[in-house]
């Protein structure tokens, strides 16, 4: 009968198991497993799966409140674990019986001739310990003075032993037995924690995988209150968690885990009274009636109620955000429209002269032309890649009249064309005919830009190829091609008191304008802006803000505060939450030969800076006719400075490869900033002296038949020349839309 029983057990268990398919993990040389049946909402907890003589136990659990069934999952896991039996010193215990374990009948083995000399420390386990259980470490620390401690567990204690310890080694050990169990609570507690720790990384696995993951509580404040333990008062910590309907709050009390109590759910209109009364009476855990209590909980509500503001402003940012982004996708996916079309002239005449010669450009504007009537320039094809409104490489195929066994090819190897000057007589390149005589032929008479649907010369980079009998249309440039969105991240932590931000975000417009272009000169070549947001510091509360000395006085505009209320213009430019600008570009130099175009820049740049200070009171406090003066913070008191300056540079942008670019910036700018604060508090700079700006960007697309993304790294920073401050800049990033940034070669249908 009893044979019959078991077997039905065993297979009982097996069906269970394997029904359930439940999340295991081996702790302590034994398997245990846990599961949840969403559909019967049961919690399975199986002891020993590996042994055929345990069963698997079912709890009924709910899952109707998100907020509390997390709760009530490791509740019941820490219940069921407390009567579990482990393997501990060769014996079934449970986690419970380590405060009653006898540790001067454990014994432990090592060599006392290693400790013969001061500075000598052995490591050891007891024996038959179980895993995690920790490593004791004796130490000789002078003649006859040892130390042991256990790491995590037991401080160090300092054992007195004159004698011979490798003659007495027995007696030695059983000094350090007596210590280890004086230590039987810390290193129970210690144990029960590691052991409780391993199941409830298995619940974690099991709830992350099989139920449906909530999101967890996050910390609110820690408060003072009234509980019914009795005086004194003692410290407990709040826990927050909102859905779309409710409120839930964790309470428990400061280094006491198992003493937390959900409280609610509560819905988003409750009032102050409703939430301190529930929060008194709900579990009874606080004093009711108590005028400190009420105060306390009262504060408490306020900070919720702020809390989920926030989390709704959020919300609404994001909604906007989404759809701005919205917008942008629209707009970069939106059916290819237009600017115009390119055709090819068959026959091109070749000059013997250049229409352009160092002279003034205006004295050979109308010179005459002598067309050689020997030889034409025969085309059969043309190649075009286009770069922020350019035709920056231009590749001729064709022969010469006189020559039409020889197929040649010429680029615009001195400079790129704007598109405008398609329709001007001004752009001309040279070529030698096999008489070595020297002909000169104008862009304009080779390629006609023709309107097709509307015209314009915002061309979208990319290449093209024009045929000898066809005209090819030139995709028109999207909104969103002229943007660069870059998120940086100060990955090296160079400036980890003063930073740089853990992560900016950064956007960039450059609008390619091409005023007016002489060969390798060109006028207002382009407008860029930019604004840049620390999102994040990181590091330290102060890592972003200027701090100010302390301010005793209420009246801040008190002209005694007057200096208290000023900061080096250096600081603002390196504690800056906000850095934006835009720059003008009167003047570019074409340096084809390295592929780079040298800007001369003028601009504007705005900064905006935290600021923070604490206004003290100072109290003369008198014992003993002893007068004591003492500072009391009363409030941390913030605002933003805004300051404007100017900033001249010269900027080289150089684009040696199709999806590759870098710019090489240096300028020098100034900052200053006066006016008041919010709370009309007098601020002003001091040391206006200019800083020295160095900065290379350097960027590359990870895939340029595909996207416009790609990595982006800034190196550089500022150097003021009054106080010879630093500050330096070694970032990485992501950036989308680089297609203003780098002359990507991608064909278009």
């Amino acid at each position: 009968m009893r044979t019959t029983l078991t077997l039905l057990l065993v297979i009982f268990c097996v069906f269970v198991m394997s029904a359930q398919k439940l999340k295991t993990k081996v702790i302590l040389q034994e398997t245990y497993g846990l599961n949840y049946d969403k559909t019967n909402d049961l919690f399975t907890i199986c002891e020993k799966t590996t042994s055929l003589n345990k069963v698997c136990s079912q709890t009924l659990i709910s899952n109707d409140n998100i907020f509390v069934f997390q709760e009530k999952l490791k509740e019941t896991l820490d219940k069921k674990v407390n009567s579990f039996e482990f393997k501990i010193f060769d014996k079934d215990l449970k986690l419970s019986d380590l405060k009653t374990i006898d540790y001067t009948k454990i014994n432990f083995n090592f060599d006392p001739s290693k400790l013969s000399s001061v500075l000598d420390e052995v490591e050891f386990k007891l024996d038959d310990a179980p895993e995690d259980f920790p490593i004791f470490k004796i130490k000789n620390t002078s003649s006859g003075v040892f130390e042991l401690s256990a790491k995590d567990v037991i401080k160090p204690i300092l054992i007195n032993y004159p004698n011979d310890i490798v003659s007495n080694k027995a007696n030695f050990i059983i000094a350090l037995q007596s210590q280890i169990d004086s230590k039987k609570i810390e290193l129970s507690t210690y144990f029960e924690k590691k052991v409780k720790t391993k199941f409830t990384s298995l619940l974690a696995e099991l709830y992350n995988t099989k139920i449906t993951k909530d999101k967890d509580y996050k910390f609110l404040t820690s408060e003072s209150l009234t509980d019914n333990s009795g005086p004194p008062d003692s410290n407990y910590n709040f826990y927050y968690l909102f859905d779309a309907k409710s409120i839930n709050i964790k309470v428990c009390k400061a280094g006491d885990d198992t003493s937390c109590k959900i409280y609610g759910p509560y819905s988003l209109a409750i009032t102050e009274n409703e939430f301190v009364n529930s929060i008194i009476k709900q579990h009874g855990v606080f004093v009711d009636g108590n005028e400190g209590n009420q105060t306390t909980i009262g504060k408490v509500y306020y900070m919720i109620i702020t809390k989920r503001q926030n989390l709704k402003t959020e919300g609404l940012k994001r909604e906007i955000n989404d759809s701005i982004t919205n917008i942008f996708e629209k707009i970069e996916n939106a059916e290819n429209t237009f600017s115009g079309q390119f055709v090819i002239n068959r026959k091109v005449p070749l000059y013997k002269s250049k229409l352009l010669k160092k002279r003034w450009y205006w004295l050979d504007k109308y010179g005459k032309l002598e067309i050689n009537k020997k030889v034409e320039l025969l085309i059969d094809s043309v190649n075009i890649r286009f770069f922020n409104n350019r035709a920056d490489d231009i590749t001729i195929v064709g022969r010469l009249s006189n020559d039409m066994e020889k197929t040649r090819v010429f680029t615009n190897r001195n400079y790129s064309l704007p598109l405008r000057e398609f329709t001007h007589r001004v752009q001309t390149n040279s070529l030698v005919d096999k008489d070595n005589d020297t002909l000169t032929y104008y862009y304009d008479d080779v390629l006609d830009f023709l309107p097709y649907n509307k015209y314009n010369y915002a061309v979208k980079n990319g290449e093209i190829k024009v045929g000898l009998r066809d005209s090819t249309k030139v995709v028109e440039r999207k909104i969103g091609d002229y943007f660069t969105g870059i998120f940086f991240s100060d990955f090296l932590g160079l400036n980890n008191n003063n930073s740089n931000g853990l992560i900016i975000a950064e956007g960039r417009i450059r609008i390619p304008w091409h005023l007016r272009n002489y060969r390798k000169a060109t006028l207002f070549d382009n407008i860029t802006a930019y604004a840049s947001v620390n999102l994040f510091s990181g590091f330290e509360n102060n890592s972003r803000k200027v701090e100010l000395d302390d301010t005793f006085d209420a009246d801040e505009t008190s002209e005694a505060n007057a200096q208290n209320f000023t900061t080096d213009n250096f600081n603002l430019l390196a504690n800056n939450n906000i850095d934006a600008g835009v720059l003008l570009t009167p003047y570019t130099f074409e340096w084809k030969g390295a592929s780079t175009f040298i800007h001369l820049r003028y601009g504007l740049r705005f900064l905006r800076t935290g600021i923070e200070y604490n206004l003290k009171e100072r109290d003369t406090i008198i014992d003993n006719n002893i007068s004591t003066i003492q500072e009391t913070v009363l409030e941390r008191k913030s605002f933003q400075v805004f300051s404007i300056g100017q900033e001249l540079e010269i900027n080289f942008e150089v684009r040696p490869q199709s999806s590759v670019g870098a710019d090489l910036t240096v300028g020098l700018n100034w900052f200053r900033a006066n006016g008041t604060n919010k709370n009309d508090v007098v601020f002003s700079t001091t040391n206006n002296s200019p800083n020295l700006k160095v900065m290379a960007n350097i960027y590359a697309l990870t895939n340029s038949e595909d996207s416009n993304s790609g990595v982006y790294f800034r190196l550089g920073g500022h150097y003021n020349l009054g106080t010879y401050k630093v500050f330096p800049q070694i970032m990485v990033g992501y950036a989308t839309n680089l297609s203003s940034f780098v002359n990507k070669l991608k064909k278009e249908d």
